[in-house]
């Protein structure tokens, strides 16, 4: 199935997602995500629509301690694809906190350095205005998504 299924749709981001999210689940124990299932352009729908509802929804400490927030480095790129640039700013913030510049893509692992800065006040503190500012949606996150669906009606969904 193509992109071009949906892109006359008056959502065709969520259509693509939640097609995505149908393709990655299936057969699964309802935890794990096959995103392998994905086309390079479907994984970007999919991980962007997750990374908006995980932040809109907890913050981007609720990114680093779910699973989602294995893939921050892809999500950075695929925010760059969109030109999603005040995503991208706070996103690199809030990394910042991390060795290297960078979460562990390891959930177990990130979930303590996560825990280890929960009584941190400036990272707490940081944490509340980055997901603030984000609240404000300066990137319509799901506007840009729906320009990518309708300008890449060809790409597959599925490999």
């Amino acid at each position: 199935m193509k992109f071009s299924h949906y892109a006359n749709n008056e959502e065709p981001a969520f259509d693509v997602f939640t097609k995505c999210h149908e393709i990655v689940f299936k057969d699964s124990d309802g935890n794990t995500e096959y995103l392998d299932r994905l086309s390079e352009e479907a994984k970007l729908v999919y991980l962007i629509w997750c990374f908006d509802g995980e932040i809109h929804n907890g913050g981007f400490d609720q990114l680093f301690f779910n699973s989602l927030g294995n893939h921050c480095e892809e999500i950075l790129k695929y925010l760059k694809l969109i030109n999603a640039n005040k995503s991208i700013e706070l996103l690199q913030k809030s990394i910042k906190w991390f060795p290297n510049n960078l979460p562990p893509s390891n959930r177990a692992k990130r979930q303590i350095l996560v825990l280890a800065l929960e009584d941190n006040e400036e990272y707490q503190d940081e944490m509340e205005e980055l997901d603030s500012i984000f609240y404000e949606y300066e990137d319509n996150l799901a506007e840009l998504l729906n320009k990518y669906v309708k300008s890449n009606s060809q790409a597959n969904i599925n490999v």
